[in-house]
Parts: C-alpha cells; sequence; structure tokens
C-alpha cells in the first residue's frame, strides 16, 4: 500500500538535556505529516462553519522507538492508513533517519463535531475525504 511522507529537520528546542530528540516529538512530526497530506489532497483537516466546528482528534498513539535522534538530523515520517473506517483512521506510521529506523506506530483518530464548546461527537467521515484518501492510497 502507498504512504505519505514528509521530511522534518530536528531543531534545538526538540532536544532534552541529553542533546536527543525528546519522545514527545515524535507525535507533533506524525500530525504535522498528516495534516500535510490533507493539505496535499485538498482535503480539510480543520474546519469552521459558524459555531460548527469539524475535524480529527486523536483518541490513541502508540510508538515504538528505536533508535535516537539528534539535533540537526532530517527525519522522514510515513503514514500508510491501517483503517479507513466510517468514523475513524487509523495510521501506521514510520520514522527514518536515511536508511536508520527510528520510530513505529499507529495514530487513532476520530471524525468528530462540536457546536460552539459543547461536547465532541463522533460522526461518519464524509464522503469526499474518505473517497480522496481511498484514492490516493489506492485502498
Amino acid at each position: 500500500m502507498a504512504s505519505f511522507t514528509a521530511e522534518h529537520r530536528a531543531q534545538f528546542s526538540d532536544t532534552d538535556a541529553a542533546g536527543i530528540v525528546h519522545f514527545s516529538t515524535i507525535f507533533f512530526w506524525v500530525e504535522a505529516t498528516e495534516e500535510a497530506l490533507f493539505r496535499h489532497l485538498k482535503l480539510p483537516f480543520l474546519k469552521a462553519e459558524g459555531s460548527k466546528l469539524t475535524g480529527f482528534p486523536r483518541v490513541r498513539v502508540e510508538c515504538d522507538y528505536l533508535s535516537p535522534i539528534h539535533r540537526e538530523e532530517v527525519v522522514t515520517v510515513s503514514l500508510t492508513p491501517q483503517e479507513l473506517g466510517d468514523k475513524k483512521i487509523v495510521w501506521g506510521f514510520e520514522a527514518h533517519v536515511g536508511d536508520r529506523a527510528v520510530a513505529e506506530g499507529a495514530l487513532t483518530t476520530v471524525y468528530a463535531w462540536r457546536e460552539g464548546q459543547g461536547p465532541m461527537a463522533a460522526a461518519l467521515v464524509p464522503l469526499d475525504i474518505k473517497t480522496a484518501l481511498q484514492k490516493h492510497f489506492g485502498v
């Protein structure tokens, strides 16, 4: 199955006291890659219509860290859909510095909406979004 990739350079602010990229940074890069995918496909990542807000909040994430990442290294993050469901998307991700695998995991998002400051409620992924993702990934 096809994947979508984006590159991210490890900055000083991404590192911990040991000079290694902080574990949480990989999640920022995965999310930035997901947003880049939506931008590439000209799909709304987050949509506001009046007081109604729709998008894909994160409900689960897991990651195995395979090798440290240091400042100035370029990390390539690849996203591959593991599930394109009616209400959720599960993204598998891999991160590499060159040929060296540095992390792998999964991110689960649920399509949801809210009115004003009300509670979030799950909804069906809009057909145009689901179809565009299926077409892009050959699912």
